[in-house]
């Protein structure tokens, strides 16, 4: 007898055939047997062929056989049938399919899928732990496709917005969060890897109305269907902008007392000196002994200490810029840089530029400082140029360019203390700010711009200005002699 698809050599057997494979007529009759493990169902491969199925397997097992191979034919379909073993303690799961092949024979395939249902199983449980997981997590879980419409969230994601979860899924991430476009998201997709990301800062806006702010990490993934993914992580970063805030007012407050110290304390003691050295000049110059031009040396030496130590307490304690301000603050920076260091430092910039409040002008005024301090540092610049300009969309730019060796360089292990309060500082009142190498050749820019209506966090809120601007800088030891050296 031709056994049809049956037939092949051992290895064909081995690896292509299911566990058992009986070709059976409608009376039962076993037309043909093959599979890999036959013998495991008790049927001689070359015994059973034109026997009835009855006299090979228990009454039970044929009766089910022989219905399901009249039920394939009827309906001229394909019949599936389950059940588990136990043989030797171990539990197997059968999978049986009945298949028509006339009118009077069908085909019976025995598989054995125990394996693919311990892996089901097993996947079934790292899926469970895994949504356990993502339901504990303390960040919110946004999972959105390309349009940014929401497919999933996590339960913090729902408990911190006040909404449930299908309220969350009929609404769009982009109108959750605030600072986040849907331009944003397709020009990351187009950008980034699946397992890349990227941060950005945001503001959630609960059901009530209020908003909280955010640290979105966004990536892209491909899902179980091919279909393109951007997962959110959601982090309420309120404490921490409250601790940053603490920590920059406490820094404001340790620098400006400093600064009070240097010139209420070392300040007036080098008044002083001044006053006795200038007086012990004057009695030597009368009784005409030729100390007078030691002392003369001391008196200019005592003024340059003099001047030395203003320009450190106002660096350290600029008297809180004024937004009308700003400009004549950052040309006193420029004159008392190339003063005290004697390098070239250039201000160049509107007499009146657009500056919102105070507190922008004293962050544009501490990021100067801080980027001309690490040109001087790290940089070992010999020329600084600092520029404040409005672009043609009323967007206020500083800009600090110097011509040392540059941030790789001088910074190789990446971003120190200054780098990130200059950030910080930046990110307070709503702008952005760039630090790069000029080019390969060395020197560094730092540009920082505040868009028009940008709104940043109100972290200076207890910083008030002063009444009085930043005095101009002055050359050191051009004073008059009757001039009191405290002035």
């Amino acid at each position: 007898m031709d056994g049809g698809p049956l037939e092949g050599d051992e290895e064909t057997r081995r690896t292509a055939l299911p566990e058992l494979f009986l070709e059976l007529s409608t009376d039962g009759t076993i037309l043909a047997v093959r599979g890999r493990r036959v013998e495991d169902f008790g049927i001689d491969p070359k015994g059973s062929v034109g026997r009835r199925i009855s006299d090979v397997l228990s009454p039970s097992q044929a009766d089910a056989i022989r219905d399901c191979v009249e039920r394939s034919i009827r309906t001229d379909s394909v019949v599936f049938t389950e059940h588990v073993s136990s043989a030797g303690g171990r539990r197997r799961f059968w999978q049986a399919r009945t298949i028509p092949l006339g009118p009077d024979r069908a085909m019976r395939m025995v598989i054995d899928m125990s394996e693919q249902l311990r892996w089901h199983q097993a996947l079934e449980r790292s899926e469970a732990r895994f949504r356990q997981l993502v339901e504990q997590a303390v960040d919110g879980i946004f999972v959105c496709d390309e349009d940014g419409r929401l497919v999933d969230v996590n339960r913090q994601a729902c408990d911190s917005l006040g909404y449930s979860r299908e309220e969350v899924l009929e609404m769009n991430l982009v109108e959750l969060c605030q600072g986040l476009e849907i331009e944003m998201l397709w020009e990351m997709l187009d950008r980034l890897d699946p397992g890349q990301s990227e941060t950005h800062a945001a503001a959630h806006v609960r059901e009530d109305g209020s908003t909280f702010p955010v640290e979105l990490h966004l990536g892209p993934f491909w899902d179980s269907a091919g279909e393109p993914r951007i997962l959110a992580l959601a982090r309420d970063v309120t404490d921490r902008q409250r601790l940053e805030k603490a920590a920059l007012e406490a820094a404001e407050q340790e620098a400006r007392r400093i600064g009070r110290d240097l010139h209420d304390g070392l300040g007036q003691h080098l008044t002083g000196m001044a006053f006795l050295a200038k007086g012990l000049e004057r009695s030597l110059n009368e009784r005409g002994l030729p100390e007078a031009a030691e002392a003369r040396e001391i008196v200019k030496l005592v003024k340059e200490a003099v001047g030395h130590s203003r320009a450190l307490a106002h660096g350290l304690a600029p008297v809180g810029v004024h937004g009308t301000e700003l400009t004549p603050a950052l040309e006193n920076l420029a004159e008392r840089t190339r003063e005290v260091f004697g390098i070239d430092c250039e201000f160049q910039g509107e007499q009146v530029a657009r500056v919102p409040d105070d507190a922008t002008a004293t962050a544009f005024y501490r990021i100067a400082q801080e980027a001309t301090n690490n040109a001087l540092k790290h940089g070992k610049a010999s020329r600084i140029t600092i520029r404040l300009e409005t672009d043609a969309d009323e967007s206020l730019r500083l800009t600090i360019e110097d011509d040392g060796i540059g941030l790789r360089s001088s910074r190789p292990t990446g971003d120190g203390l200054g780098l990130r309060l200059m950030k910080l500082r930046a990110e307070t009142v709503g702008a952005k700010i760039v630090i790069e190498d000029v080019d390969d050749d060395g020197g560094t820019r730092v540009e920082c711009v505040l868009p028009k209506g940008a709104v940043g966090r109100d972290r200076f809120a207890n910083l008030r200005s002063t009444s009085s601007p930043l005095p101009a800088a002055r050359s050191v030891g051009d004073e008059p002699e009757n001039e009191d050296p405290s002035a």
